[in-house]
């Protein structure tokens, strides 16, 4: 016979062993006694009673008595439940005075362990004590030990008995931003009904974390509504794995995931394609993601300035609190990090204050730079199991940080073509090149007298509009298997503060990534310094003031290099200048695009039409840009887009161009 049916089958006593109980009665407010004091009563009575193995407690509840809480005074029955209800969260058997009131919930989760334990025992003294133990407790706990398991069997649960299907311990299916995620279960408690709010259950879990530093456990709640009859438990918005028909497969799959969580632990440069969940304010949203992400929590509460989750270390013995976290809009509660500012003097521990303390930002020499102290140990398959689906990431794209799914991130597969096709004249592109690929980011042989002041590469790109500047710091960056983080000068903010801010988070942040940084249109920057605009003068300096600790390498692109100021020239390691496209780049640049875009399968182009193509004064970005407008006026046909639809598009243009400059 199998445990369940054993447990089915429970025959349940009427009475209890009376050699080892005492029981008690309710019996009002008047009662006689040897005492003249109620004290002295009480104190005699408390004596006595704790001479008994047992105590016994009851009420009148219509014409019976029913159980109102027992308590165990045998030495050797506390011995058992010290060990059978060892780890039981929030329980302190000491503090209960060893007293156990309806509905005995510890008890019936551990109901088997009990069972397991008086039989495997060799100690006689305790498999006695323990099967009166179990001869007493079958009338108690039998029905809602019996209850739980035909719930096993049925696989179907009441809502007033949910208690019996998430004991402390259990592995429950539940969501995370709408993912599906494996969690352990801490606690529950049921909110009974009020005015304003129906009856439901909270239910308390754990997961693995990583907060930049080392991976932990931390803590969300999830709520259950109430509903009406039996419900399967599967269809339960949280629900323990073990009523699925296939939970050794479930494990796999969440280990699997759980494994590419852990190498995505340090900072990881990935190719990305699904959803991300950014805050905005005090709310979260869902939004489409598509592109390059740089994977770096030890960056994201660096540069967001959030103090890290003091995760609880996943070898610790120490009971996890379960009710230090916050709601979350999706219902259930998940820990958030809190921004410094938040972090009260007074109050923190000298642990939080250390954190606060590394956690400065900063770019000049005289402070200390936030550098990785990473715990890497390897997880154990149970500790991948809990590992949350979700990372913290950075969108190059979008420049925003956001949580971003683990089973979505891919290698990146780099364009090799990038850097052959970049159309620039004589030696240029090689020069270009040379810079980046003998810089090293770590380590240089060069410095400045002031310790880390000049270590960076400086590269400034001028010419006018469409001629290649932005590209080359693509083509560049994609040579070296590094991030680009661009952004227009314009997004820095107009305010000094504001821009201070701004080039302290970029500059950080490529330092960390080993990326390179390229900031577009950065004429504000770099025009030279007048009497008249003081306000302007205040950001230049700020920006050459930053330049001067940057140890990474930086493209700068403008369209006026005409009034650059002095103090910047003399900072700029490579002046590459862009001039109009030739007729052989032009050529050059249409069957570089023309060829990216789908070459002889969508375009009709003959080799002798790049030629007539190429006497078209267009710049690079204007060629694109027609490219892409015939590949859509010719995709509902399926047709090839044809040199006379491209000739045509240009022609449109030029004239427009021409009409807006006032030159016709």
């Amino acid at each position: 016979m199998s445990s369940t049916d054993a447990a089915i089958a429970l025959v349940i006593p009427k009475e209890e062993p009376s050699s080892v109980v005492t029981k008690l009665y309710q019996q009002g407010f008047v009662h006689w006694s040897q005492f003249d004091s109620e004290e002295d009563h009480q104190v005699a009575l408390e004596k006595q009673m704790t001479q008994m193995p047992i105590v016994h407690r009851f009420i009148h509840c219509g014409t019976s008595w029913i159980t109102e809480s027992f308590t165990i005074n045998s030495p050797f029955m506390r011995k058992i439940l010290l060990e059978v209800l060892e780890n039981y969260q929030d329980l302190d058997l000491e503090c209960e005075n060893w007293t156990f009131r309806s509905p005995y919930i510890p008890l019936v989760h551990r109901w088997q362990r009990l069972q397991d334990f008086c039989q495997s025992t060799s100690n006689p003294e305790l498999s006695k004590a323990g099967q009166q133990l179990i001869e007493f407790l079958l009338p108690i706990v039998g029905p809602s030990v019996n209850s739980l398991e035909q719930t096993r069997l049925t696989g179907k649960v009441q809502f007033d008995f949910l208690w019996q299907i998430f004991p402390p311990g259990e592995l429950v299916m539940t969501k995370m931003y709408g993912q599906d995620a494996i969690c352990r279960v801490l606690k529950h408690h049921k909110v009974e009904e009020s005015y304003s709010c129906p009856a439901y259950w909270v239910i308390d879990m754990e997961y693995v974390d990583w907060n930049g530093d080392k991976c932990g456990y931390t803590t969300m709640k999830t709520k259950i509504g109430g509903y009406d009859g039996y419900r399967r438990a599967h269809l339960l918005p949280t629900w323990p794995i073990s009523f699925d028909c296939d939970p050794d497969a479930i494990k796999a799959k969440m280990i699997a995931r759980g494994r590419q969580f852990e190498e995505l632990r340090t900072y990881h440069f990935m190719q990305y394609e699904g959803r991300k969940i950014v805050t905005r304010g005090n709310a979260k949203e869902e939004e489409p993601a598509s592109g390059r992400v740089v994977v770096d929590a030890f960056a994201y509460y660096a540069s967001c300035k959030v103090v890290k989750p003091n995760l609880r270390p996943l070898d610790s013995e120490e009971k996890p609190k379960a009710d230090e976290s916050s709601e979350d809009e999706d219902g259930y509660k998940v820990r958030r990090p809190r921004r410094r500012s938040d972090a009260s003097t007074s109050s923190s521990s000298s642990e939080e204050e250390a954190a606060i303390d590394e956690l400065k930002l900063t770019v000049k020499s005289s402070e200390t730079k936030l550098e990785r102290k990473e715990d890497l140990t390897p997880l154990t398959d149970e500790q991948c199991l809990l590992c949350t689906p979700w990372v913290n990431g950075f969108d190059l794209k979008a420049k925003e940080w956001g949580l971003f799914l683990v089973e979505k991130m891919k290698d990146i597969v780099w364009n090799d073509d990038a850097f052959s096709n970049l159309v620039l004249p004589g030696d240029e592109k090689e020069l270009a090149w040379s810079f980046i690929d003998n810089k090293n980011f770590a380590n240089s042989d060069f410095d400045d007298f002031v310790t880390d002041k000049g270590r960076g590469i400086i590269i400034l790109m001028f010419g006018p509009p469409g001629v290649g500047k932005t590209y080359t710091a693509e083509a560049v960056a994609e040579k070296g298997r590094v991030p680009l983080y661009a952004m227009s000068a314009g997004a820095l903010g107009t305010k000094p503060n504001e821009v201070e801010a701004s080039l302290d988070r970029a500059l950080e942040l490529c330092r960390l990534w080993n990326a390179m940084l390229l900031l577009d249109e950065a004429d504000v920057f770099l025009s030279a310094r007048k009497e008249d605009t003081l306000a302007r003068n205040e950001l230049v300096s700020i920006f050459l003031t930053k330049l001067e600790y940057y140890q990474g390498i930086l493209f700068l692109t403008t369209n006026r290099a005409s009034s650059l100021d002095h103090a910047f020239q003399s900072r700029v390691d490579l002046f590459l200048p862009y001039s109009d496209l030739t007729t052989t780049a032009r050529r050059q640049v249409w069957q570089n695009f023309i060829e990216r875009a789908g070459g002889e399968t969508r375009f009709k182009v003959a080799e002798e039409d790049y030629d007539q193509l190429a006497e078209l004064r267009l710049n690079g970005r204007e060629i694109k840009n027609l490219i892409k407008s015939a590949r859509l006026l010719n995709m509902k046909s399926g047709q090839p887009v044809t040199t006379a639809r491209l000739a045509q598009l240009a022609e449109k243009r030029i004239t427009a161009m021409e009409m807006l400059n006032g030159e016709v």
